[in-house]
């Protein structure tokens, strides 16, 4: 199958100031490594990006960088600050940190009245993104709490589908998928290269986690030459593999071991130690004992 066609992504991306990633629930580890990877990969570029998940992450997506920034909502993350009828007033805005503190620091044009802090209003950002990334999700529903709390948020702005074969659920324009790939993470990478995307090195260890998790290490039927191509190029990138576990490694004592026979143990039924025979007390066998015996019965008449 032919690569897809990323220029309409390509657009979309360039455009898109906030852009959310969207895991599916009881996701893989293929989708949140490759939707982690994409969201680091944007953010150095200098985009917001949020991820979220309908279901929190679970102890077996430690490993991958930036699990901890998944949440299970689109929150609203900015803070809309209005100044009504004050506008011609303004010369510029500044802050200051001081003490843990923001201050926020309004200068008017000189000549101009005092500002009239009284029509200062806070309103809370509506959280809406330019764009909505969606990885694995097969349809909308799947999306579980996420999609029925953040219906219109989500419908308010594109929605582009990254998965391996084609969604279930026709529900944006914007598909791309390739059944050609191995994984999630082989299509990210391919995605990200061919956009010409900045990759970096944590970005490039979850998705080879992620390749690696995927193909049994390599060993699943839907490995091809160019999975090892991209293994490849991840590898060059910086990606880190991450160390086996070996048993070895752990100190005296962290496993368990299952409790051995008594009679392994030199300890008899009464959980005694058994002594072992004194061969001081042992007594040699009279000379007769070694020579041929014969036995004489009655003489029968």
């Amino acid at each position: 199958m032919a690569r897809p066609d990323l220029s309409q992504l390509k657009a979309l991306l360039e455009s898109a100031r906030l852009v959310s990633v969207l895991l599916p629930q009881n996701p893989s580890y293929d989708s949140v490594a490759s939707g982690l990877a994409l969201k680091l990969s944007l953010e150095s570029l200098g985009k917001s990006v949020a991820a979220a998940c309908p279901d929190s992450m679970t102890v077996e997506f430690n490993r991958l960088v930036g699990v901890d920034t998944i949440t299970t909502s689109i929150t609203n993350r900015d803070l809309l600050i209005t100044f009504a009828d004050q506008t011609e007033h303004v010369d510029k805005v500044s802050y200051n940190l001081e003490g843990g503190q923001l201050q926020l620091v309004v200068t008017s044009k000189p000549g101009s009245p005092h500002l009239d802090h009284t029509r200062l209003r806070f309103v809370s950002g509506s959280g809406k993104s330019d764009l909505h990334i969606l990885v694995g999700v097969d349809q909308l529903l799947h999306l579980g709490s996420i999609y029925h709390q953040a219906k219109d948020i989500i419908s308010a702005s594109p929605v582009a589908s990254l998965t391996r074969q084609l969604p279930a659920e026709n529900y944006t324009p914007h598909q791309y998928y390739d059944p050609d790939t191995s994984s999630l993470c082989e299509l990210v990478t391919l995605i990200i290269d061919s956009l010409g995307l900045h990759l970096p090195v944590d970005a490039a260890s979850n998705l080879l986690s992620g390749l690696e998790m995927t193909t049994q290490n390599f060993q699943s039927h839907l490995v091809t030459v160019g999975t090892f191509e991209v293994a490849a190029h991840l590898l060059r990138q910086g990606a880190r593999r991450h160390q086996a576990f070996d048993p070895g490694h752990l100190p005296p004592g962290s496993i368990p071991q299952a409790p051995q026979p008594s009679s392994q143990l030199g300890y008899g039924t009464d959980s005694q130690p058994v002594a072992p025979p004194d061969k001081a007390d042992a007594k040699e066998p009279p000379p007769d004992w070694y020579e041929p015996k014969i036995y004489q019965g009655p003489m029968l008449p």
